[in-house]
């Protein structure tokens, strides 16, 4: 997010246009993607590490083709570690380089390098020192001049944990694109392994999550375009973690009454987001209620069972199942049976929707068993 707020602050400073700079914030987030590949089928590898490797641009670049751009963005990923003078993955030099892969090298490599999130009162000069060093070598001399322009006070402050999301959303413009809805699974597809790539600890908990509630779902006559519908929100429900420290997701002890209030925020910065987005219908709202328990017990709202929606109901119940078969940095992940164990005495208690787990069970075991679950038989749950 803060790369995609520089990147977006400098487009403008250069001149980009509307659309350029919302491509922009599309680009700057999307950017380094790839790298979650190397980080699920490589051995552990630190960041600065990862960034060395040439193919993630490349596999960047072809990521980013799902992702319904205004206008054309060819490259922009793909030469994002081309430097001024040459010495980058590719060797292209000077102008030959896209004016906005020199705006997202300078984004990406000073986040990296100087921690941008962390505010310190020497960050100002900080970041001075270091453009200004590799101004002409690293860095297109005029976006390091752009750069210096925007450097106050309020560029500082926007860049903070607790700034940072409300400031890209101001500072990127809004534009109105029609997706498909192929196209749109497709794209929350992607969006899901962006959200579940922030740990190695949610690899692929959000895939998992729409699967689950994808297969639930005609149990109960959720069929056609309300099931994709509910597909999105199983993609989409954990959204607002990207805003949520790593240090928190991936604590090993408990979490502080502090950390634990950033922690349950997401829920509701999701829900946010999302409504942002016209024509998604109810899914921000089913987004936002996943952490919500049929007793009240839940949060963001405290909401019960009578003023839950049904299908946020479902992405609840899927959410934890899949959820507690997943490793977490406090514990290992359980075996399917232990986690039905879990999500039935919950359902007891009044925490989640006895029928939906009832039919998660039915899906669970039948998959072990390798007998077909025929949903199409019993509809009413």
């Amino acid at each position: 997010m803060r790369v995609a707020y520089v990147s977006v602050r400098l487009c403008r400073a250069l001149g980009c246009s509307t659309s350029e700079r919302s491509d922009m914030a599309g680009c700057a987030i999307l950017h380094d993607n790839a790298l979650t590949e190397y980080m699920l089928i490589s051995s552990p590898m630190d960041l600065q590490t990862l960034e060395q490797f040439e193919t993630h641009c490349w596999i960047g670049e072809r990521n980013a083709r799902v992702f319904p751009f205004a206008g054309n963005i060819e490259n922009i990923i793909l030469e994002h570690h081309e430097n001024w003078d040459g010495s980058g993955f590719h060797g292209l030099q000077g102008a030959a380089i896209p004016l906005r892969s020199t705006v997202l090298r300078l984004a990406d490599n000073m986040d990296l390098d100087l921690a941008l999130g962390t505010p310190r009162p020497s960050l100002e000069r900080e970041i001075r020192e270091h453009v200004q060093k590799h101004a002409g070598t690293l860095y297109a001399p005029h976006v390091v001049e752009a750069l210096l322009g925007i450097l106050d006070t309020v560029f500082l402050r926007a860049l903070a944990d607790e700034r940072i999301d409300p400031s890209l959303r101001e500072e990127t413009p809004t534009l109105n694109i029609e997706l498909t809805a192929g196209k749109l699974l497709d794209l929350c597809e992607l969006f899901s392994q962006i959200i579940d790539a922030k740990s190695p600890f949610t690899r692929n908990h959000s895939t998992g999550v729409a699967d689950l509630a994808g297969q639930v779902a005609p149990y109960f006559g959720i069929e056609g375009e309300q099931k994709d519908q509910l597909i999105i929100a199983g993609y989409l429900h954990d959204l607002g973690k990207l805003s949520v420290p790593l240090a928190l997701l991936d604590k090993v002890g408990p979490l502080t009454k502090e950390e634990f209030a950033v922690m349950r925020r997401h829920a509701e910065g999701t829900g946010q987001l999302l409504s942002m987005v016209h024509g998604l219908g109810q899914i921000p709202q089913w987004c936002e209620e996943h952490h919500e328990k049929c007793n009240g017990s839940g949060y963001p709202r405290g909401l019960r069972q009578p003023r839950l929606a049904f299908e946020s109901q479902i992405i609840a119940a899927c959410d934890v199942y899949q959820a507690l078969t997943e490793d977490r940095p406090y514990r290992d992940g359980m075996t399917s049976r232990e986690a039905l164990s879990v999500i039935e005495e919950m359902a007891a208690k009044g925490e989640l929707n006895p029928d939906i787990v009832d039919k998660i069970t039915v899906l669970v075991l039948s998959r072990e068993d390798g007998t077909p679950a025929h949903a199409a038989k019993d509809p009413g749950g």
